[in-house]
């Protein structure tokens, strides 16, 4: 009976051993492969494996090419996330220099905030190198980007958090439609990234084509519902939106939706209330909210401006819009304030937005008086959606004037090569059909309004024809 105990620990352990050996050999064989699709410059035709950290060897042209010839995206290469490792100053000065020139040569808002906040960002340089210099930890190092990036005084342009990466990764993911918005993800897949935020990753999801649009994501609040319906008075109804969440969860809105649109008889009145509505993705509103609300179609032309860089030839990439050369129009006969400003700026895109109204069941369109309620804190996609119904006349806006910057292509997300980590801004001079910069005159309500009890009883004063 012992000499058989001592027979089965012998196997035990060969068996440990051997299985120890055998992970130990996989592990090795892993890094190896990992190090030949580095070697390789990063895409193999045989694996279809992208290592995302050679992102990086690619010039814009050679991605544009590689991007277009791509059928489905390749499977993606994540080695376990580390921990970050501890920044030299040198590299810290080389990811502000590296912020400060991506911003030079994209952000379109300089002459915006001279004017408005007497704040020259781009003659500051030596003054915020000056403060990098200083830094001796990683944590002074983010503290001193984030003051940095704080002075352009635009919510768009930031340091991004542990939660924004993830989201973002998750929804681009999906939508590849566009070469930017694959490069942004690769890079946002580096290691560097994976390490600095302790994230795993995320690879293409396998829908076979290339869909969807550009969001322009900034800030998801957590709500426990993100549309709520309403009857603050008698005969009015209010649909309070919180955000404007990405086309895969309008089914949560839908339902509110539609019990207000089958009940829509009982009202004369919907009040839209976009208060504290930070953005999110514009198709909220002009796909899912809209339609289903409006019985006739409107429609705005904005127009936008961009630098000519290297970042702006990825998103200009894209076969969809309609991009021409500033210097080969002329756009003399459009009335637009600090005309002077476009200078700087080499393309032009007439951005038509039109919605139809969706009249695919009888319960959609509310024929009554529309109220958009608005805030100082309604920037972005939600921005966008009050400049919308103010120039198109869908609703009348009643409040205090927005917080801007919602006439955009969307948010740019850019990678600090040494720390990792992700930062954002726009690079869009986005102006309003009445020739005004949006995020600098933003949109201002037809009605002045301080509060929320003093915006009802306003539209029962005006409803009843005493305002």
């Amino acid at each position: 009976m012992k000499n058989k105990n001592k027979i089965f620990c012998l196997i035990l352990v060969f068996m440990l051993i051997s299985t120890s050996c055998a992970k130990r050999r996989l592990d090795q064989l892993e890094s190896k492969r990992t190090h030949n699709i580095v070697s390789d410059g990063g895409f193999s035709g045989s694996d279809d494996i992208f290592y995302p950290d050679n992102i990086d060897k690619y010039d814009v042209e050679s991605y544009l090419n590689w991007y277009k010839d791509m059928q489905t995206p390749p499977k993606l290469q994540l080695p376990s996330p580390e921990n970050p490792k501890e920044l030299t100053n040198k590299e810290m000065v080389e990811d502000f220099n590296y912020v400060f020139n991506e911003l030079k040569a994209n952000y379109p808002f300089f002459k915006v905030l001279k004017r408005e906040y007497n704040i020259d960002f781009l003659g500051s340089y030596n003054k915020y190198l000056k403060r990098i210099e200083n830094a001796k930890t990683d944590q002074e190092f983010i503290d001193e980007m984030t003051g940095i990036l704080g002075e352009l005084n635009n919510y768009h342009a930031r340091i991004a958090d542990k939660s924004y990466v993830e989201n973002t990764l998750k929804y681009y993911s999906k939508n590849w439609n566009t070469p930017s918005i694959y490069y942004e993800f690769l890079k946002m897949n580096k290691q560097v990234v994976r390490n600095r935020y302790g994230i795993t990753g995320e690879q293409t999801a396998d829908i076979g084509q290339k869909n969807q649009k550009r969001a322009i994501s900034f800030i998801n609040k957590d709500q426990d519902s993100n549309l709520s319906f309403e009857s603050p008075a008698e005969g009015i109804a209010l649909l309070k939106i919180n955000s404007m969440v990405d086309p895969e969860k309008f089914d949560e809105d839908e339902a509110v939706l539609n019990e207000f649109l089958r009940n829509k008889h009982l009202y004369k009145v919907l009040i839209i209330d976009i208060r504290e509505n930070y953005g999110g993705n514009m198709e909220y509103w002009q796909k899912f909210l809209l339609p289903k609300i409006l019985i006739s179609p409107k429609s705005v032309t904005n127009h936008l401006f961009f630098k000519d860089s290297q970042r702006a030839k990825l998103i200009l990439a894209d076969d969809t819009l309609n991009i021409e050369k500033l210097k080969d129009i002329d756009i003399s006969g459009v009335k637009l304030s600090h005309a002077s400003d476009l200078k700087d700026f080499d393309y032009y895109i007439k951005d038509t937005i039109t919605i139809n109204p969706d009249d695919s069941k009888k319960e959609n369109g509310f024929e009554g008086n529309i109220y958009l309620m608005v805030d100082k804190a309604v920037f972005s996609a939600a921005e966008g959606m009050a400049s919308f119904m103010k120039h198109s006349d869908a609703a009348s806006l009643i409040g205090e004037t927005t917080g801007g910057d919602g006439i955009t292509l969307g948010v740019i997300n850019d990678v600090m090569p040494n720390s990792g980590l992700v930062f954002t801004y726009t690079n869009t001079l986005g102006y309003a059909p009445d020739g005004s910069i949006d995020a600098e005159e933003r949109t201002v309500p037809d009605i002045e309004s301080a509060s929320f009890k003093n915006s009802i009883e306003t539209i029962e004063e005006i409803e009843a024809g005493n305002f």
